[in-house]
Formats: structure tokens, sequence, C-alpha cells
């Protein structure tokens, strides 16, 4: 074998070799076939070629270029295995599949009837990731510290320049002054600890008085809610019979109303009325006849008749 053979046969296996460790590297399938689709985003952070394309958490393929466009967009051109059949409304996510991983597309599957062809387009959508999403935030947590620091501090200022030595002084003076209630105060409770514990001694020795008191005059009160109660009843009893009464009397009043009976017809005839009060005229005409005359009455009676 001549040199020239081995050379070309070393030059052959190179491209051989360049060719399969570049579909390794770029995790591509090495003796397989693969058809592409393209995908646009606004940005793809974090996004290189050979980066994995996942549909239903199982890997279908890898990104094979990354373009700009002239309209400032992210043209994304997708290695596919040939047994996977993508509808054509499908959705190309570009986000984060963990929180170390790099970034990776997922296919969110459509419901179309149609499957996507050789180059052409699906939709893109940049979904922002865990730590992209803190980041944004924590940016904004630390804008609104600083700016709350911010206006600490102007007001600090502002409080400093307003409390003027006077007033300091003054602040100063209240607070030596409420140290020295307290102080005295202190003193105070010290110096009249043992009369304060012999007033609580004294309350609890008449609170336990009261006790005694009441639990002795238990038996006595348990005996006048007794009795009053009885008197209750008794009461109840003496009204429920002047009711009665007042009901037959007012039954009497209105058979005399009504002239039944001596007493209804005495009230209610005139002419018994009449004849009493001729009775009771003759009658003192009578007795003044004989205070005036007396002999006009006697005269035609014996005196033995008369005794």
């Amino acid at each position: 074998m001549s040199n020239e053979i081995k050379v070309g046969i070393t030059v052959i296996l190179a491209i051989i070799a360049g060719y399969i460790g570049f579909r390794f590297m770029s995790d591509m399938p090495i003796f397989r076939q693969s058809h592409e689709i393209t995908t646009t985003f606004e940005r793809v952070d974090g996004l290189g070629t050979g980066n994995l394309v996942y549909m239903n958490g199982v890997k279908i393929g890898s990104v094979k270029n990354i373009q700009l466009t002239s309209d400032n967009l992210v043209r994304v051109t997708l290695s596919i295995e040939l047994d996977v059949n993508i509808p054509d409304d499908s959705i190309a996510q570009l986000t984060s599949i963990g929180l170390i991983d790099g970034k990776a597309i997922v296919i969110q599957r459509g419901s179309s009837d149609q499957s996507i062809g050789y180059g052409e387009e699906i939709e893109g959508v940049y979904i922002d990731t865990m730590m992209e999403t803190l980041a944004e935030k924590g940016q904004e947590l630390g804008d609104d510290i600083t700016e709350s620091f911010t206006e600490l501090n102007r007001f600090l200022m502002q409080l400093n320049r307003t409390l003027d030595e006077d007033s300091r002084e003054t602040i100063s003076q209240a607070i030596n002054n409420i140290e020295v209630t307290t102080s005295t105060v202190s003193e105070l409770l010290t110096s009249r600890q043992q009369e304060l514990e012999q007033a609580i001694i004294s309350a609890n020795n008449m609170l336990a008085q009261l006790d005694t008191l009441m639990t002795d005059s238990r038996p006595h009160a348990d005996t006048l809610m007794a009795n009053l109660k009885e008197s209750s009843e008794d009461l109840k009893k003496i009204s429920k019979e002047l009711d009665e009464t007042v009901d037959h009397l007012n039954q009497i009043l209105l058979k005399i109303n009504d002239g039944d009976g001596t007493i209804g017809r005495l009230v209610n005839d005139p002419s018994l009325y009449e004849n009493a009060d001729s009775l009771s005229i003759e009658l003192r005409n009578l007795i003044k006849g004989i205070n005036e005359n007396p002999g006009r009455y006697l005269r035609h009676m014996s005196l033995i008749e008369v005794f």
C-alpha cells in the first residue's frame, strides 16, 4: 500500500470521525435522518446550538442553528427526529428544565390533525425562568429598599433640623424627670412594702370573712326565699278569691239594677219611696200633735185603759 493511499484513507476516516463527532456534540442522530422546523423568539438568553428539544417530557431533537433576523428577532432552527409528528398549531416554549440545567425548548403539542412540514415555522414563546423572575423581583425589591432608606435619611435629616438645641434640652430634661419620678415611685414602693403587704393580708381576711358570712347566712336566705314563695302563692289565692267576690258583687248589683228581688223592687219602685215618704210625714205630724195637745188623743181613753 502506497503512502498516498494511506494518506487518503486517513483523511476519509478523519472526515467520518469529524462528522460523527459534530452530530454527536450537536445531539443529532448519527445514523438517522431528521427534518428541520423553525421558530422565532424575541430573545434566547442562555440558548445555544445543541440544546435539547422536548415534547411531553421526551427528547425529540436539538437546536441546530440560531440566527438574528433583520427585524431584531431570533430565528431558531430545530432538528427533529423523523418519526415524531408535530401538529402545525403547536407552540415552542423556550424555558429552563431545572435550576442547574441550561435552557431547552419544550414543544406544547397542539390539537390539529395537520403535522408541521420540513422547514415550516411554529410559534415561539419565551418563558422567564424562576431565577430570572427572582432576579427581576429582587431588583425591584432592592430599588424599593433603597428608596425607603433614602426617605428615612431625609426624614432623619429633617427631624434633626427641626429639633434645635432648646428642644433637645427640653426632651433631655423630660427624660431626666421621668427617671427621677420612676426612682421616687420605686423608693416609695420599697419603703411602703410592709404596709402594702399588710393591706393585702387585711383585704384577704375581709374577703374570707365575707365568704364565711355568706355561707352562714345561706340557710336563712333559703328559708326567707321559701317564705316569700309561700306568701306569693297565698297572695295569688287571695287575689283569685277577691276576683270571684267582685264578680259576685257585680252580679248582685246587676240584679238590683234590673229590679230582681226585694232590694231591687225597693230600689226601682218609686211608689214605695213615695208611700214611705207619706208615712214619715204623717208620723211626724202625729208626734207633733201629741206633743202639742196630748189630751186630744187621750180624752176618749179611760185611765184604767191607759194604765
